[in-house]
């Protein structure tokens, strides 16, 4: 899954081919993208006019964030991002363009109506041992948003818990913490948290989300994971790998103390949290 597909490159020019996708409302995926690299300044564009051109256009910069001449593409998978204040709603057409020569190597065309994936607001959690949040947020296909989530810490063995059908069972799967762990849930007091699904499962393989005690099988709340929804696909699954910045990088730090990586740990976290917030956000509307 890479999102909705726009369709297929045209194949005019220097062995420019591949499929492009929408996946999300400003962001392009190219699947098995093609392009010799012999053209003398080609780059990726997009505008709003009737056919492919550089006058009143957006050049895009490339999957490296670079703003240079296409290299050569040999049937690779990347993604593009459209400039700021732009989205697909705004633009026409995208197109791989020869600036020296005015020439179209390849486009496509966007359709007006085109349906692209976009987070999706659910219900909120309700139930036993104080469990609560607000809306949920399915941000992509393996990643939920949990606004302020409220749980009191009394169970046992609670956990964070998806499966099939309408309601949770003993069946179903539990989902690692905002840390990344698997044991029982701790206290939450109106606390913003992102949980990301394990492997390769996606929330088009489940039904449900909620809190469940593992040792009791007793239902602490859930809500309904819609069977139609139109959500961004994952990194993971676009084969794209988070950047991760340390800027202190260097041999006084390479052996740091517990407390000192927990930190870091937790500021990640705090970075994660506020990006997909931030992303969230900018996609409603």
């Amino acid at each position: 899954y890479y999102g909705t597909k726009i369709g297929d490159l045209t194949q005019l020019h220097h062995g420019v081919s591949g499929s492009v996708y929408a996946v999300d409302a400003r962001t392009l995926f190219l699947k098995n993208f093609n392009y010799d690299g012999e053209g003398p300044a080609a780059y990726f564009y997009v505008g709003n006019t009737r056919a492919p051109s550089n006058k009143g256009a957006h050049r895009l910069r490339d999957e490296r964030g670079r703003s240079g001449v296409l290299r050569k593409y040999r049937n690779e998978d990347i993604t593009l991002s459209l400039p700021e204040g732009k989205t697909l709603r705004d633009i026409r057409w995208f197109s791989i363009w020869c600036d020296d020569f005015s020439v179209n190597f390849g486009d496509v065309v966007i359709r007006n109506d085109l349906d692209f994936p976009r987070p999706t607001k659910i219900g909120q959690l309700g139930g036993v041992h104080d469990v609560s949040s607000d809306n949920i947020v399915i941000v992509d296909a393996q990643t939920l948003l949990i606004p302020n989530f409220n749980y009191d810490g009394e169970a046992p063995d609670a956990k964070f818990w998806v499966g099939r059908g309408a309601k949770p069972t003993s069946q179903g799967i539990r989902i690692p913490d905002e840390n990344g762990k698997e044991t029982p849930l701790r206290r939450y007091d109106k606390k913003t948290i992102v949980l990301t699904l394990p492997g390769d499962l996606t929330v088009f393989d489940i039904g449900h989300f909620g809190v469940w005690c593992e040792a009791f099988t007793v239902d602490f709340g859930h809500v309904r994971i819609p069977d139609q929804i139109n959500v961004p696909p994952s990194l993971k699954m676009l084969g794209i790998s988070p950047q991760v910045k340390n800027p202190n990088n260097n041999n006084s730090n390479r052996r740091r103390q517990p407390a000192q990586q927990q930190q870091q740990q937790y500021q990640q976290q705090n970075n994660q949290e506020q990006g997909i917030l931030e992303y969230v956000g900018s996609l409603f509307y």
